[in-house]
C-alpha cells in the first residue's frame, strides 16, 4: 500500500502512544 510519508509518521506515532498508553494502564492495573 502506497502512502505519504506524512501520514505513515502520523500514524506510527499514533500507535506507539496506543502502546505507551496500554502499557501505562496495564502497570497501574498490576500495581
Amino acid at each position: 500500500m502506497a502512502v505519504p510519508k506524512k501520514r505513515t509518521s502520523m500514524s506510527k506515532k499514533r500507535i506507539r502512544k496506543n502502546i505507551w498508553k496500554k502499557k501505562t494502564y496495564f502497570s497501574i492495573v498490576q500495581s
